[in-house]
């Protein structure tokens, strides 16, 4: 078997391990990291704005 698909398989399981033991922590860090997107995206689109004519 392939090493990155063994990797592959091993985060899978932690993730699913974390999601299980720890909903709330893992809940939390989704949105945190779907906010931090967001935020992302609507500075890219500030930006972008600034500099169209």
């Amino acid at each position: 078997m392939n090493v990155q698909k063994v990797v592959g398989v091993l985060v899978a399981i932690l993730v699913i391990f974390w999601i299980v033991s720890s909903p709330n922590t893992a809940a939390g860090t989704v949105n945190g990291v779907l906010a931090s997107l967001g935020n992302a995206g609507d500075s890219l689109i500030t930006f972008l704005r600034g500099v169209a004519p």
